[in-house]
């Protein structure tokens, strides 16, 4: 037997609980949209509508999209409807059986016209300054959603295999081979440290054991004992290079070099050239690279075709 029935407010509050809270509901094509759930000392009369609202004959949900479940006035609920508010739930919500989800985004959908109805009655969109804020909101959406296309328009070229092939060939096959050098690093407080741990290392003292020891870097000394790993030698201080690339593997810096947080002694563990990444391990970070050139050379290009005056 079709009933007609009323939507609560403590109805409301159950669903805002599990559905409500835990995404912001929309359909393609249209701007998202969300539900805040009035205090109890808020204005009832909102919530009971007074048009009935009449569920499906049957409680059996089908896969029938143009199945009616529900009727706000003269404007249905369909399964259709429900699919839709569906598709843009949060991953664990989606996973919930299709007779526990879909009587709670019914809901939803029937507060959503039932408040739609309410707006058009009241005659709030003719007033000038919503009507202003609605044509300045669908403007920004129209042109947002100009740009988006766009730039993919633009992009599309720029990101084709070919293209990803052709900027990883000039970029790392053609590329100079980056000289790399691995270090070792004992750092101390100061020069009279250092010496006595130079006298250490002279006399026979393994260097890793001295790190061990001496070393105020805490967390590389225990960890990685003192190793640096593959460092880029273009990228370190001149004093450190010079006084590291005469060095022989394993051997270590005669003096302590001054730096910013503290005296260090190194210690040269081997150098190579870099070696050369696959196509696949770099194939994001050259599609972000393109993507980021492509953008500047376009906001530029753009700059440079208009006149612009400043005030």
């Amino acid at each position: 037997m079709v009933a007609a029935h009323r939507i609560t407010k403590y109805g409301l509050y159950i669903f805002a609980l599990a559905i409500g809270q835990a995404a912001l509901f929309t359909t393609t094509g249209m701007a998202g949209t969300s539900i805040t759930i009035p205090k109890e000392n808020s204005n009832p009369l909102f919530f009971e509508i007074q048009s009935p609202v009449k569920p499906p004959i049957t409680n059996k949900i089908t896969n029938n999209s143009a199945q009616i479940l529900a009727r706000v006035n003269n404007d249905v609920i369909t399964v259709e409807d429900v699919k839709k508010l569906a598709s843009n739930l949060p991953k664990e919500l989606k996973t919930l059986p299709k007779e526990l989800l879909y009587p709670q985004l019914t809901k939803q959908l029937i507060v959503d016209r039932a408040l739609q109805i309410a707006i058009q009655k009241d005659g709030i969109a003719q007033q000038p300054a919503i009507q202003h804020q609605i044509n300045a909101a669908v403007t920004e959406f129209t042109q947002q959603k100009l740009t988006q296309a766009y730039f993919f328009e633009k992009l599309k070229p720029l990101l084709t295999p070919q293209a990803i092939q052709q900027y990883y060939n000039e970029h790392y096959l053609q590329h100079s081979p980056i000289k790399e050098i691995n270090l070792r690093q004992i750092i101390v407080q100061s020069p009279e440290i250092a010496e006595i741990v130079l006298k250490k290392l002279h006399n026979g003292q393994d260097f890793q054991t001295a790190v061990r020891i001496y070393s105020i870097d805490l967390q590389n000394r225990e960890q990685n004992k003192g190793d640096m790993g593959w460092l880029n030698q273009n990228a370190l201080d001149k004093s450190i290079l010079q006084a590291v690339s005469q060095l022989k593997n394993n051997e270590y810096t005669p003096q302590a070099i001054p730096t910013n947080y503290g005296w260090v002694i190194f210690q040269k563990i081997a150098k190579r050239n870099r070696p050369t990444p696959s196509l696949e391990s770099v194939k994001s970070v050259i599609k972000e690279q393109i993507t980021k050139e492509a953008v500047t050379h376009i906001y530029e290009e753009s700059l440079g075709n208009v006149h612009i005056i400043e005030y």
